[in-house]
């Protein structure tokens, strides 16, 4: 985790997101009174929040493994990392979201192996509203992150989400508005520049892949409202076994000028330069 090598200006989309959210300032002080646990909903709702004046990771318990079906991956101190899960569009494993844009839309995992890791006991609405003694926090989740993806990448067929089990999937799915899908993937399902990779896990480069994928963990968060969930979460993936729902969803960014995935190092920055507190200005 180095933020070092980076410089900001004041135009940066990621500049640009903080302060989006800090110029709601009656809404950002609302939000922080209930990530002090001053106030346990919220209502009307903001962004990411439920109707009950909560967001779903405030109150959904995600400590089950699939075993006990839930989709937990790895589990810190305190933190727990997941694979992303809630899908409703056909019958998912434990409602788990596909990795084919097919079935998920944008809703599908945006690699491969992909994981959320969330903080168990504190409440953290989003990146934009950490601050500077949250960094060890932080450097807990990127290596639980890096911890539950080593076990997708290299697990066994068994051990559902992992590379070799998303290889052994075979058969059709039934959609919820009556259509079939093929949950078999192939190259089509990646990025352009993720397809050699994905082809290179069935034609004998296996354990190339593997490294390569140990090698290419990507860590970040979702700033403001490019986050579906108001409740902190970082997103670790796989950059060489990109999906087409991460395309699709940066593209979408894009087009409001925005960004779907902020790294890591940029949100340490944010809190080690002293950008964030000339922002917030409370």
């Amino acid at each position: 985790m180095n933020s070092n090598h980076y410089y900001l200006n004041m135009s940066h989309p990621t500049i640009s997101a903080y302060n989006a959210y800090y110029e709601k300032s009656a809404v950002a002080r609302t939000i922080h009174r209930w990530e002090k646990g001053e106030i346990d909903e919220i209502k009307p709702p903001p962004h990411g929040f439920l109707g009950n004046g909560m967001p779903v990771f405030q109150f959904l318990d995600i400590s089950k493994s699939f075993e006990q079906g839930g989709t937990m991956v790895a589990e810190s101190e305190n933190c727990r990392a997941i694979i992303p899960a809630g899908f409703r569009r056909a019958p998912t494993l434990n409602t788990m979201n596909p990795v084919k844009f097919a079935i998920g839309g944008e809703s599908a995992l945006m690699s491969l192996c992909h994981v959320l890791v969330v903080p168990k006991n504190v409440r953290i609405y989003n990146a934009v509203t950490l601050r500077k003694n949250h960094i060890r926090l932080l450097s807990e989740m990127e290596e639980l992150g890096s911890i539950a993806l080593q076990k997708l990448i290299e697990g066994t067929a068994d051990e559902p989400g992992s590379i070799r089990w998303h290889l052994m999937q075979r058969g059709e799915i039934a959609m919820d508005d009556d259509t079939i899908e093929d949950v078999a993937l192939n190259a089509d399902d990646f990025t352009e520049g993720s397809r050699d990779s994905f082809k290179g896990l069935s034609d004998g480069r296996f354990e190339e892949i593997q490294e390569e994928s140990l090698s290419n963990m990507k860590f970040s968060f979702h700033l403001n409202d490019m986050a579906s969930i108001g409740y902190l979460h970082m997103h670790c993936y796989l950059g060489n076994l990109l999906t087409k729902s991460h395309t699709a969803m940066e593209e979408k960014a894009i087009a409001k000028s925005l960004r779907k995935n902020t790294p890591l190092d940029e949100v340490i920055y944010m809190l080690n330069s002293g950008k964030l507190d000339n922002i917030r200005g409370w």
